[in-house]
């Protein structure tokens, strides 16, 4: 089995930031223009409860609508992202009721539901595993880390616990952009799709195509006669992480490392497995779970 095809393009973007229209820094106009600079293919303007345009081209990059829904539950929050919703989403009011209806709303307006920064949100597994069709949960969050937050930017620790528990989230790395002070462009999201436009990225993302990312690529992963094996860009560390708390094999470092395998453990010990790369610079890739 291959994740990725060999020969259709890569579309980098990213599914959650801010303008002025609620807490953000920028109009949507300086935020698309920053975002272009930082050569993004497409763009998600998630304002808070406010549904940013329909799609649309910005010179060459496509802007996709969205918004940021937030709820607040007993010593946690809950944010939803959506995108891709038609404008009919706003008035159907189904998405203020709670989360999983706000995440039901916009998948029948069209659109995909993102959980948002599960770490910095405080989210326990509970949570996280009670929730049904949301396309991706936010693995990296760059404005959930230190200097805009504390330290809660890493949300891969309670996304593994939630698969360990049999719920398996996608990933994506978004930045959450608000203040633009360094923040927009560090994380994103490679979506490999037919073609440049809503309803490719839409059935990319449903098909699982994409990982995430702060610089270091993933180029092929394949999982065949019980081993994963990554093709990559130059990295120092490839980790294999899953549902077993150790495991022989599960980490390999070295300098320019391209290719790295994993053999599963026998008797179906283990559930799932994920890669993550980190470079010279410290700064992470990450798959989505496979599940076995």
């Amino acid at each position: 089995m291959r994740l990725f095809w060999e020969d259709r393009p890569f579309w980098k973007g990213n599914f959650h930031c801010h303008s002025t229209r609620s807490d953000g820094r920028h109009s949507p106009e300086e935020v698309a223009k920053i975002y272009q600079a930082q050569g993004h293919d497409f763009l998600v303007i998630t304002d808070h409860r406010k549904l940013s345009e329909q799609a649309h081209f910005m010179d060459a990059m496509l802007m996709l609508p969205g918004m940021e829904m937030d709820f607040m539950l007993p010593a946690e929050a809950l944010h939803i992202v959506g995108f891709g919703m038609s404008e009919e989403f706003m008035s159907s009011k189904g998405w203020l009721i709670g989360p999983q209806q706000c995440i039901d709303a916009m998948r029948r307006y069209g659109g995909r539901a993102i959980v948002a920064h599960p770490a910095w949100s405080l989210n326990t597994p509970d949570t996280l595993n009670g929730l049904r069709n949301a396309t991706a949960a936010e693995i990296y969050n760059t404005f959930s880390g230190t200097p805009w937050n504390g330290a809660r930017a890493d949300s891969s620790g309670i996304l593994d616990v939630a698969a360990a528990h049999g719920k398996l989230y996608n990933y994506v790395a978004s930045d959450d952009s608000h203040t633009y002070t360094g923040e927009a462009g560090y994380s994103y999201t490679m979506v490999q799709a037919e073609e440049l436009s809503q309803q490719s990225l839409i059935d990319a993302m449903d098909a699982g195509r994409f990982y995430c990312t702060q610089g270091p690529r993933f180029e092929q992963i394949t999982v065949e006669d019980g081993v994963v094996s990554v093709q990559c860009s130059p990295v120092e560390m490839v980790v294999f992480y899953s549902n077993l708390v150790w495991s022989q094999g599960r980490c390999l470092s070295g300098k320019d490392i391209r290719n790295a395998s994993y053999s599963i453990a026998g008797g179906g010990a283990e559930t799932f497995v994920r890669v993550q790369l980190v470079d010279h610079e410290g700064k992470s890739a990450w798959s989505n779970p496979i599940a076995l």
